[in-house]
């Protein structure tokens, strides 16, 4: 089915979280690509369109960091995947193959230029288009996923 999304990339990542007092904090290593140091906070409550909340370091070489972050903070385990980003308006869409887990798809829809109320109307449209089952949601992040097995 095509709903007119753009292919933006397709790229490996691999996402190394570290123990934080609250939320999440991953350093994201992208060959190729600056590193990016991600912290974020989001409602694991519900699996449905929430609010997430993030800020982001671009660094164009995090190995002395991320040693200083495992040596203080301690790891919490590694995620590593292949990610194809689409866009449709202001909405991401992640193709994941995730290690040891398998295929997801994930939607963000960025509020740059729209309201929350508009962005949640923008995802809620996106899972119609894509004709989703919102009972196979998870609110969790793939981290949380892994441990569990």
């Amino acid at each position: 089915m095509s709903i007119g999304a753009n292919l933006e990339w397709t790229r490996k990542q691999v996402d190394t979280f570290f123990n934080a007092p609250s939320g999440w904090l991953k350093l994201r290593e992208v060959e190729g690509r600056p590193c990016e140091l991600i912290s974020y906070r989001r409602s694991v409550e519900d699996s449905g369109p929430r609010e997430s909340d993030y800020d982001i370091l671009r660094l164009e070489d995090a190995h002395e960091l991320k040693s200083v972050l495992e040596h203080s903070l301690g790891i919490l385990g590694i995620v590593e995947k292949q990610r194809a980003l689409w866009l449709y308006r202001n909405t991401r869409v992640h193709l994941d193959r995730v290690k040891g887990l398998g295929d997801f798809l994930e939607l963000e829809t960025v509020l740059a230029g729209i309201d929350a109320r508009e962005g949640t109307a923008e995802s809620e449209e996106v899972i119609g288009l894509l004709e989703l089952n919102k009972e196979l949601f998870i609110s969790v992040p793939y981290l949380e996923l892994l441990q569990r097995q």
